[in-house]
């Protein structure tokens, strides 16, 4: 972690300023803190491998004594869960190999991990809506000029549509630490990673940021008020007003797979108390985003509209520039490289051609994430030498039109 961190970084529990434990064990070099202790009021909190853990759950507190006694080392290993000595060594060799890829590393963490759904998460329906919804609200709301924050971002997938928009670099916030690792390393390269605990106050400074997002996850968050609450807190108090952002929360109305405890439309609306939101149905969203022209945040989506939507997504800002019509990127330059979309088995054709096929790695994720059919084909026959010539940064030519069906992806070096 940065040193200039402890500018925004607060205890959760009493509020107070944390400082780096001098006194204690500790690594740090330049304006950067490998391993040490943090301090405050109330608590001590470790940093593990550069990520400070904020909470008080039995992993954190087992690797705060692991750093106490100078065992850095041990106390990675706990925030990774891996108490088998086998297993550990195992994944340590692995995160050690500079060749190793996100799907080593993920693999390595054993099948308890969710590695198959991140895996393909750059072309699930709920990524490209929330993909487009943030990069719009935060043009707008940002101005490259301030910080955003991705609360229980994962590994970094849906971080990673902020970088060059957030500036300072985002905060990635998630409660599991080998989640945020993996999103510094592959998927968010430049964010900063911190372990909290969604359910407890947010360990954040008031008005530290311009945006505060959480995708794909609300409907998992018990105390739902006090995580509102505090959102609209990271962003109180500035000049120019900021954006509270909820992508993908589940509709109490309507069945999906992974239900969690969703709520009702109209008692999403009811946890704001200090800015009126306004919530899209996500179908209307889907629509705009794979029709390819321009994203819709000025409609205002109906009651009957919103109770029969699978997922809703909810922002709350008095900027004037979130609410209107936004025009989609043009397709750019990759940020890591663009590869066939791992969704996608590639075979032998005829004639110097190779045949690519549609493949789900479940039948609960073509349950859950079907969806994507409106735009990835079943099947596709494309150039051999177009798959040959991958990676690559630009696309161009048949690659491009490849691209923007993603069929072909910007994904971060080493994904797979």
């Amino acid at each position: 972690m940065r040193v200039d961190s402890l500018d925004f970084l607060r205890c959760p529990y009493c509020g107070g300023r944390l400082s780096l434990v001098d006194s204690l064990f500790h690594r740090a070099s330049g304006d950067e803190i490998h391993d040490g202790i943090l301090g405050c009021h109330c608590c001590i909190f470790p940093v593990v491998d550069g990520i400070p853990v904020l909470h008080l759950q039995t992993a954190a507190t087992a690797a705060r004594d692991h750093v106490q006694a100078g065992r850095p080392e041990l106390a990675r290993r706990a925030m990774f869960g891996l108490d088998d000595d086998r297993l550990s060594d195992a994944f340590e060799a692995v995160a050690a190999s500079p060749v190793s890829t996100y799907r080593d590393i993920v693999d390595a963490l054993g099948p308890a991990f969710e590695g198959g759904y991140f895996l393909y998460r750059f072309s699930d329906p709920t990524y490209i809506v929330a993909q487009a919804v943030v990069r719009a609200t935060a043009a707008a709301v940002l101005g490259g000029t301030r910080r955003a924050i991705d609360l229980c971002g994962g590994s970094g997938h849906v971080t990673r549509s902020l970088l060059g928009l957030s500036s300072p670099p985002p905060v990635l916030a998630d409660l599991y630490f080998a989640k945020v690792w993996l999103a510094r390393r592959f998927t968010a390269p430049g964010c900063e990673p911190v372990c909290v605990d969604g359910n407890a106050p947010l360990p954040f400074a008031r008005g530290a940021f311009g945006l505060a997002m959480c995708t794909d996850a609300f409907m998992f968050i018990w105390t739902k008020r006090q995580f509102v609450g505090e959102m609209a807190r990271l962003i109180d108090g500035q000049q120019i007003p900021g954006a509270l952002l909820i992508g993908h929360a589940h509709n109490e109305r309507v069945w999906s797979p992974s239900h969690g405890n969703p709520l009702t439309p109209a008692a999403y609306a009811d946890l704001f108390e200090t800015i009126e939101p306004r919530l899209f149905a996500e179908a209307g969203l889907f629509a705009d985003v794979i029709g390819g022209g321009r994203l819709d945040l000025s409609r205002r989506d109906g009651a009957d509209v919103l109770d029969r939507d699978p997922a809703l997504t909810i922002i709350a800002t008095r900027h004037p520039g979130v609410f209107a019509p936004h025009a989609l990127p043009p397709l750019a330059p990759a940020l890591g490289e663009f590869r066939i979309n791992p969704l996608y088995a590639i075979e032998d054709g005829d004639g110097g051609r190779a045949r690519l096929r549609l493949r789900f790695p479940s039948d609960d994720y073509e349950q859950e994430y079907g969806a994507c059919r409106q735009y990835l084909p079943d099947e596709i026959t494309v150039e051999r030498s177009v798959i040959d010539a991958l990676p690559t940064r630009v696309a161009a030519g048949p690659l491009a039109d490849l691209a923007r069906r993603r069929i072909a992806l910007d994904l971060p070096k080493r994904y797979y």
